[in-house]
């Protein structure tokens, strides 16, 4: 086994690599004047060459050096002598060190865990997003380690665009530009207004629409009544002292189903801080006007969400010894409309007076609350929370030291990639203002997880029993963090058209997807998946979804400090966690898989003529990978209670019935026959996804409202 060695890291060298002649992936992505001239017929000014390194008699006579070795352009014709000045290291080149020595010292720390992480674990992104080289497998062949380092070499030149520049406050269509493109709405929304979409969709439909304005999801949200601002004591004649009075049994009980259920696959909290300072603190001040007090009650009030997740999906509790659920004795404290609500409403009531806080503590609260919001289905609430979530990130995270190599410091890394990865999820559905958080992409390095239990204080206070490891979840995290640089990608460059019908470009969509089959590849064995189909699509409401191992995964245990995770039932996932991460894993390939794939759909709609039978083929791999989300498959059919980004879902759910419904309503013979066999099926299980989240929320009411009539007999 070989690996990297540390000087080779630190230096970012990449081995000479046989390109077989194709494009660099910056000119897949940003065709030369000429190309573009050509494929457009208009005629652009060249770019001013800038060099890197100009030699000393150019920078004397200030004149622009091509760079030539040994001798320049100028230098030659006058005969004199070419020198060349040592270059200085860049800030690229240090940001670049910085993450190398950073994956050299993730390897040290998995030295004996023989598996390859990701590609682009880790991004460096200011103006440009390039990706750092795999996290190399240690007993990998030499032929796979070269190719990676090709694909890492060639994704280096990958430039987007900040997402900060995007954003449009006007609210405007997307007009063409001098090279006559047009940007395509990355929001599922958006595919209400397509030119294409509005020739097949009902009239009903459109006026509907129309009258409900530009943005009715956001104006619904936002105006709709609050959370009630009113607590109800438990037991409901406590009196107002009641939460000095809960028994310490549920607080540690939904603190261990929060920490079982949604901390795995949103890790904002660290479990060992938590239960040896956290709790203690709050409890001692029976839960006085504190941050520690905020914390622990916002954990209370996700861990009646979690409770309730427990109870759908017939799992047992934390610590107890059953197989099945087992209701505690103050079962009841989650009897409210919406579970949660009494410990949630007590922290409101507290961080009032702690509002100028910005520190590890008051982000937390607010991711908290964030994801609390989005689980009873308050998108509007969930994004003023996560911009106040931001807030703290901006301020920790700039003109401070921060030692990301401490756990203070990583655990920073940690609430900061949460607080990115959900903001990003709103802000591209809803046209909302991002923070800004983005900027910080290639300061903010990934988490490594340090142990808290590693520094100077003890961990043990309140131990839990793990079902499973916590790197499996810290694995998956780590891969949802590369998906999302991945799709920003897709955005920032396949979300084009034009009326000539070249874009988009057939080699940006290869390199795209070949990309997404390395981000498959390389996840460790443990996380592995293999066929989508065969686990979630064709289950019936009774079923449980089934957990098939990856053929790639080995058949003995692997020599590993982790290993996936073997239910003693193996018709499903061993916890409601592993159930969650496992479906987000295989539904963010699928999404990923339908994104690149939608461009070619908004092609179909408007142009189906001038589709080439690579569109076509292109245009059915996005719709097959746009049906049976596994999240809303098998188990979710009953345990809906921790089902993440629930308005994410139904705003794709939304924009897919629609693109369905042109498809199937398309003149053309060949784009209909593009519709995969079941989609009927599927289309009526995201309708009934709909109709279970709609009187939840007003915005999803609508958009079932709008779906309705698309069909004559809903009028």
């Amino acid at each position: 086994m070989s690996k990297r060695s540390f000087e080779d890291s630190r230096d970012g060298h990449l081995p000479d690599v046989d390109h077989n002649d194709s494009l660099p992936i910056h000119d897949l992505l940003s065709p030369s004047d000429e190309q573009e001239s050509a494929a457009t017929g208009t005629t652009k000014k060249p770019r001013n060459f800038i060099a890197t390194v100009a030699c000393e008699t150019c920078r004397l006579k200030k004149t622009r050096c091509d760079e030539s070795r040994p001798k320049c352009g100028l230098c030659k014709s006058l005969g004199l002598e070419c020198v060349y000045n040592e270059r200085k290291s860049s800030k690229r080149d240090q940001s670049l060190t910085m993450i190398m020595s950073t994956l050299h010292r993730l390897e040290t720390k998995l030295e004996n865990i023989p598996v390859s992480i990701l590609n682009d674990l880790e991004s460096l992104r200011g103006r440009t997003l390039q990706t750092s080289q795999n996290i190399q497998d240690l007993g990998r062949s030499p032929a796979i380690l070269e190719n990676d380092q090709r694909v890492a070499a060639m994704s280096a030149s990958f430039t987007l665009p900040p997402e900060e520049d995007e954003f449009d406050w006007d609210g405007n269509e997307p007009a063409a530009d001098q090279a006559g493109q047009t940007s395509i709405s990355f929001s599922q929304h958006g595919v209400i207004v397509w030119p294409g979409a509005q020739r097949m969709l009902p009239q009903r439909l459109l006026a509907s629409h129309e009258a409900l304005g530009k943005n009715y999801v956001v104006e619904l949200e936002s105006t709709r009544r609050p959370l009630p601002i009113f607590t109800t004591p438990y037991p409901i004649n406590a009196g107002d002292q009641w939460l000095q009075n809960v028994p310490f049994a549920m607080v540690r009980g939904l603190s261990d189903a929060f920490f079982s259920v949604f901390n795995p696959f949103t890790p904002i909290m660290d479990k060992n801080f938590f239960f040896s300072f956290t709790i203690g603190a709050a409890l001692e001040t029976g839960f006085g006007y504190t941050m520690e007090s905020c914390i622990v009650l916002n954990i209370m009030a996700l861990g009646c969400l979690a409770l309730l997740a427990h109870q759908e999906g017939n799992y047992p509790l934390p610590g107890t010894q059953s197989h099945r659920f087992e209701a505690p004795e103050w079962m009841n404290v989650i009897l409210e409309e919406q579970p949660g609500l009494r410990f949630f409403n007590e922290a409101r009531r507290r961080i009032g007076f702690l509002l100028c806080d910005n520190d590890i503590q008051s982000c937390q609260f607010y991711l908290l609350s964030s994801i609390y919001h989005s689980q009873i289905l308050r998108p509007m609430d969930a994004w003023a929370m996560i911009h106040r979530a931001a807030t703290c990130c901006l301020s920790m995270l700039t003109n401070h030291n921060v030692n990301f190599n401490e756990w203070e410091g990583d655990m920073k890394s940690r609430v900061y990639w949460n607080c990115l990865m959900n903001e990003t999820i709103l802000v591209q559905e809803l046209h909302l203002p991002p923070s800004g958080l983005s900027r910080l992409e290639d300061q903010v390095p990934i988490p490594k997880f340090i142990d808290f239990s590693t520094t100077a204080y003890a961990s043990n206070r309140y131990p839990l029993s793990n079902v499973v490891d916590d790197s499996f979840f810290q694995y998956h995290f780590l891969a949802q963090v590369a998906h999302r640089i991945i799709l920003t990608r897709i955005r920032h460059s396949l979300y084009f058209y034009s009326d000539s019908g070249t874009i988009p470009l057939p080699a940006v969509n290869a390199e795209l997807r070949h990309q997404l089959d390395q981000w498959r590849t390389n996840l460790p064995p443990a996380i592995q998946f293999g066929d989508l189909a065969p686990s979630f699509a064709y289950s019936t409401p009774g079923e449980q979804m089934i957990h098939h191992p990856s053929p790639s995964t080995p058949a003995s245990p692997h020599p590993s400090s982790i290993s996936s995770p073997r239910p003693i039932d193996p018709s499903r996932p061993i916890s409601p966690a592993v159930a969650v991460t496992d479906a987000m894993l295989r539904g963010r390939y699928m999404i990923a898989q339908f994104h690149i794939g939608r461009p070619y759909l908004y092609k179909a709609l408007l142009i189906p003529n001038k589709l080439t039978e690579d569109d076509i083929e292109q245009i059915k791999s996005g719709l097959c990978n746009a049906m049976d989300w596994p999240i809303t498959q098998g188990i979710f059919r009953k345990m809906k209670s921790c089902i993440p980004i629930k308005f994410a879902f139904c705003s794709q759910f939304f924009g897919q019935i629609l693109l369905f419904y042109c498809i199937a309503h398309s003149p053309s013979a060949r784009v209909r026959d593009t519709l995969p066999s079941g989609w009927e099926r599927w289309n009526d299980e995201m309708l009934g996804f709909l109709e279970d989240c709609a009187p939840h929320s007003p915005a999803v009411a609508q958009d079932l409202d709008l779906l309705q009539s698309l069909w004559p007999s809903h009028e």
